[in-house]
């Protein structure tokens, strides 16, 4: 057997203060269910009629990934592995559509034009993915709501408590770190590269608290700690990649990251402020409807006079502080 997938039993803990019932009995021997049983499973099928294959690039779940590293290697994925089975089994259509999904039209365990429930049992179960029927079965199971993706998801919470199994895929888990410490080391190369002014902007942008005093070795710091961060944990930015907000402003032209700086620190002094529903004023006048309408104004040619009136604004708010 050369290259295998695998999926293994959730093996549960009881401790000894619990009941004496099978499940914790069965624990004690470090199984999961009376031997030689398992647990059937067949293709899960979207509400909007797609089968959840493994092998679909517009798949409903793909969507909902938020990670877009994650994400971007899972539809490369799924899209070469669909292109090889295809060529491999010939005429079999393998879209999420296919008939050949639908194993209730299968009329043998030995039919190869549609799709074979799966047995899992207690302990590890293997798939040859060097045999494509092996490989499509690891492939739809990879991805069915009541398998988990990894025993850390399960551990998460990210399925439900009483999920039996998970996937042991080491190689996916490898794919995803190195892709996002690839992305990480590139952008604090980039940073590097940076002015101090420019690296106070993104830094100020980050949502990080970066005056002009902030020696710079601090700015480094904040910022290298927060490009190693899986997500914003709180602020405007909750919930997102700090690499992908991070090359959002890296990137930005000069004269843009300077008045969306500028916005950020009026803001922060007081200058504007913004109320609940996004829009900006200034004092008890409203000068936008949102912060991008307020880079829109500022950024024209024809309105320059206001931007020199905001730095000068700034400036003396700053003075007045110290």
């Amino acid at each position: 057997m050369g290259k295998t997938g695998k999926i293994s039993t959730i093996k549960r803990e009881y401790n000894s203060s619990q009941l004496q019932t099978m499940d914790s009995g069965l624990s004690q021997k470090g199984m999961t269910r009376i031997p030689g049983t398992g647990v059937f499973k067949y293709p899960y099928k979207e509400l909007d009629g797609k089968y959840r294959t493994g092998l679909d690039p517009d798949a409903t779940y793909i969507k909902r990934i938020q990670d877009p590293v994650e994400k971007e290697l899972e539809i490369e994925r799924v899209t070469k592995l669909k292109s090889k089975l295809e060529n491999e089994l010939g005429d079999i259509d393998l879209g999420p559509r296919s008939k050949f999904w639908n194993y209730g039209l299968s009329t043998s365990t030995d039919d190869q034009t549609h799709v074979q429930p799966v047995k899992l049992l207690d302990g590890d179960n293997y798939f040859d993915l060097g045999v494509p029927f092996q490989e499509i079965a690891f492939s739809w199971l990879r991805v069915h709501p009541t398998i988990a993706s990894s025993h850390q998801a399960w551990e998460r919470g990210e399925y439900p408590a009483d999920t039996q199994f998970y996937i042991v895929d080491d190689e996916i888990e490898n794919a995803v770190i190195y892709k996002k410490k690839q992305l990480i080391n590139k952008a604090i190369v980039k940073f590097d590269s940076m002015t101090p002014d420019k690296k106070r902007k993104v830094a100020r942008l980050l949502g990080l608290p970066v005056s002009e005093d902030t020696k710079e070795e601090v700015v480094y710091n904040q910022v290298d700690n927060t490009l190693k961060q899986t997500e914003f944990k709180n602020g405007k930015y909750s919930g997102l990649n700090p690499v992908e907000v991070f090359n959002r402003f890296a990137d930005m032209k000069e004269d843009l990251l300077h008045i969306q700086d500028l916005i950020k620190q009026a803001i922060a002094h007081s200058v504007y402020r913004v109320k609940a529903n996004g829009k900006v004023y200034e004092g008890e006048f409203e000068i936008a409807k949102d912060e991008q309408d307020l880079i829109k104004f500022l950024a024209d040619d024809d309105n320059q006079d206001e931007l020199l009136i905001l730095e000068s604004k700034l400036k003396t708010k700053k003075l007045a502080s110290i």
